[in-house]
């Protein structure tokens, strides 16, 4: 800052008007022996004349410097000083238009990287959407499929505990009615012992009825008195052989009932336990796969954090190339266009001084 603000002053001093008309006045002392002096004056105050333009059109100290120069030196040297700055001046061209068509390349990267790097941002926001959705609902599906599998699990232990009591009270009625089938037998035989029943499916030979005497008792028929008790006895019978029928008919139904209810109770814990392995295997396959979501979460969130530090980065390096390159760029052509006015009046000044013009 200190050197700019001595440019500075120093540009202020040379190109002002008392110094100019300082320099007109001056005049070098080894000119004076020449046998041309008025045309060289006169070619000097030429030259000096493009190099004060060129200074006040550039503002650049060098320029002021030279003009001063041209008024004391001998043209040899300034022609050196001006064929160097020529030579700066065309470097300075090189590279402010290097400088700019950089600076162009960089602003049209940076705008091109932060463009993908917000597509990048939100394809990422997107993916972490939807893997959050995801997760949320393969946890739902899993604690639903684990409720299902509890639930069956419990209804397979209460149709267990139901199968046992029924084959309980199965075992209870089958032995009460086969206790009451022994009973009922041997009553029934009992009764078959005091009690026969002739029964005749063909007519025997034709009998022969002969009267009894007092010496012969004859073959008439036997007259018997009124058997009610034979006839009570044979409806016992039959009430016996009908209970004994009934209950060995219950006993039968208790039995068929078993069967059918045992066949029911294996068929039930064959498809439950079919469905619980079905269930298991998809509560195994949505926990992979929820697994693997939040694998690919973690690593979207990674990506997430990578892009919004790149983001950062370029937003930096944007920030960095606006300093770097905003004057160059607002003022390129006007300073491209000054420079150009500077190495033709050095042109002007070199050719006046060489006697061209």
């Amino acid at each position: 800052m200190t050197e700019i603000e001595a440019v500075s002053d120093t540009i202020k001093i040379l190109n002002s008007d008392e110094s100019f008309e300082a320099f007109d006045k001056m005049v070098a002392p080894t000119f004076i022996q020449t046998s041309s002096e008025s045309s060289q004056k006169e070619r000097r105050q030429r030259a000096v004349s493009a190099l004060q333009r060129a200074a006040r059109i550039s503002g650049a100290p060098k320029l002021a410097l030279l003009a001063a120069n041209a008024q004391l030196d001998a043209f040899t040297k300034v022609k050196e000083l001006i064929d160097k700055m020529m030579v700066e001046l065309g470097r300075q061209q090189k590279d402010e238009i290097a400088h700019r068509d950089y600076c162009i390349e960089e602003f049209n990267n940076n705008k091109r990287s932060t463009e993908a790097a917000y597509d990048q941002k939100a394809s990422l926001e997107a993916r972490i959407g939807d893997l959050t959705k995801t997760i949320e609902k393969l946890t739902q599906d899993i604690d639903a499929s684990k409720a299902a599998n509890a639930e069956m699990m419990n209804q397979m232990k209460r149709a267990s505990e139901t199968r046992e009591a029924e084959n309980g009270d199965f075992q209870v009625t089958v032995n009460d009615h086969r206790v009451m089938s022994m009973i009922l037998t041997k009553a029934l035989d009992r009764m078959k012992q005091v009690y026969a029943f002739i029964e005749s499916s063909k007519p025997g030979a034709p009998h022969i009825q002969t009267s009894g005497t007092h010496t012969d008792p004859g073959n008439g028929p036997a007259k018997f008195k009124k058997m009610e008790k034979n006839a009570g006895g044979g409806r016992v019978v039959a009430m016996l052989e009908e209970v004994l029928a009934d209950t060995r008919k219950t006993e039968d139904q208790a039995m068929a009932s078993e069967t059918d209810s045992q066949s029911a109770y294996e068929n039930f814990m064959k498809d439950s336990n079919k469905a619980i392995l079905q269930t298991s295997k998809k509560i195994s396959n949505m926990s992979g796969a929820r697994a693997s979501a939040k694998s690919e979460l973690t690593m979207a969130k990674t990506d997430f954090e990578q892009t919004m530090s790149q983001l950062e980065s370029l937003d930096t390096t944007k920030n960095d190339l606006h300093k770097a390159c905003d004057f160059t760029l607002k003022n390129f052509d006007a300073r491209q266009a000054a420079r150009a006015a500077e190495m033709d009046a050095l042109k002007e000044a070199k050719n006046i001084l060489s006697g061209m013009n």
